[in-house]
């Protein structure tokens, strides 16, 4: 049996044992839900290889009883015009591998014809990957988040906050890089019908990425280079850093619709999100090499050295606009299959689709376990399968 596949059914079954001890003293109303969420995330094509794999536990807390009797128990909580207080925190890995040698016949011709002004053209070719290149996260997400909503008026309000510690796998031996991700939001909506929303959001997400690289020897050879050996240049210590900082502010606007069609119910939502990325790049230099003498120079003297060096900053701001469309239908309380569809159109990375489709069941009445099937697809990538991501979800809650 595949790895991924059977971490998630190892992680389903403990989630639904979990869940059916908390069933047994649930009644028609409840005011806790606790959940527990599994998600695999898989591309392999010519250029890379990639995997995500990420866990989250959360608990939610209804200031008031959720009446389960007025609809699809999963629906309830927003049929019942909730309010509500949940906290949650989860583990990610992600691993990559690239490919990095790589090219076109064309490729090839052009730069030669050019004496060797390199350039893409066509479709890519493989044609040596010996040495891939490594690289992946490990994070810790930690989430809080709410709303209050005044029954009588219908006006809601509430906000939503994330952070994440993650360590960076090193890409050579002397580098070691962390970074830190948070997320903020604020939200407000309005039930304009019994089972009907308008709601607008903004939200802050930020980026910063620390990379250090300590002393290393010769680069080239890996080992360093004894004194007084003529014409051979001899790196001496080297400390760096990379700072990279990130900004997005984004605003959302959404609509949720419940309604009833041939003895069944249905929910519809569409939400429009834009989003502006700033970016900005420093690197503080301070660099100390020498070179080794040349053959005219006393074995004992070095040809340069050079301590310290100005600081480089860069940055870039980049925009995204996304739509999204969600479509469930329930035949009775206790099934419910959703589809979603997004787009969306990046400065960098051009437009992208996303797909999902899921199935939520509750087996009994206050457990259910879902699973889901997405598919993502960039848009671009020079090879013919370099943008096609596959993941599979599985999450079992319990009510009590």
């Amino acid at each position: 049996m595949n790895p991924a596949v059977r971490n998630i059914a190892r992680w389903a079954a403990e989630l639904c044992a979990g869940c059916l001890v908390l069933s047994m003293a649930a009644a028609e109303e409840y005011s806790w839900q606790v959940s527990g969420s599994y998600r695999d995330e898989n591309a392999a094509n010519s250029l890379q290889a990639h995997s995500r794999n990420s866990r989250l536990l959360r608990a939610t807390y209804y200031l008031s009883g959720v009446d389960d009797g007025v609809g699809p128990y999963e629906l309830a909580p927003f049929l019942n015009r909730s309010s509500y207080v949940a906290v949650g925190a989860g583990r990610t890995k992600l691993r990559e591998k690239a490919y990095p040698s790589f090219a076109t016949p064309d490729l090839l011709e052009n730069s030669i014809a050019t004496g060797g002004g390199i350039g893409m053209f066509g479709p890519v070719n493989v044609w040596g990957s010996a040495f891939p290149f490594e690289s992946g996260i490990d994070a810790s997400e930690y989430e809080v988040g709410g709303r209050y909503v005044w029954p009588e008026s219908g006006w809601y309000a509430g906000a939503r906050a994330r952070r994440s510690d993650a360590d960076v796998l090193p890409q050579l031996p002397f580098f070691r890089t962390t970074a830190e991700f948070g997320r903020t939001g604020l939200f407000a909506g309005w039930y304009f019908g019994p089972r009907s929303t308008v709601e607008v959001g903004l939200g802050s997400e930020s980026m910063s990425q620390f990379e250090r690289a300590g002393s290393f020897a010769n680069p080239l050879l890996g080992l360093p280079v004894p004194d007084g050996m003529s014409g051979v240049v001899r790196l001496a210590p080297v400390g760096f850093r990379i700072v990279t900082d990130e900004e997005t502010e984004s605003a959302r606007l959404s609509v949720r619709h419940v309604g009833e069609v041939g003895g069944s119910t249905f929910e519809f939502s569409v939400s429009v999100r834009a989003s502006r990325a700033d970016a900005r790049v420093s690197v503080p230099l301070a660099v100390d090499f020498v070179a080794a003498s040349n053959p005219f120079d006393p074995p004992d003297r070095d040809l340069i050295d050079v301590v310290g060096g100005p600081a480089f900053e860069g940055g870039w701001s980049e925009r995204e606009h996304e739509i999204r469309l969600s479509g469930a239908l329930f035949p009775d309380e206790t099934l419910g299959v959703r589809l979603t569809l997004s787009t969306s159109d990046h400065d960098a990375y051009g437009t992208g689709d996303r797909v999902g489709l899921s199935a939520t069941w509750f087996f009994v009445r206050n457990a259910a376990v879902a699973i889901e099937l997405m598919r993502s697809d960039s848009g671009r990538g020079y090879a013919p399968d370099s943008n096609v991501t596959d993941s599979v979800g599985v999450r079992v809650l319990g009510r009590f």
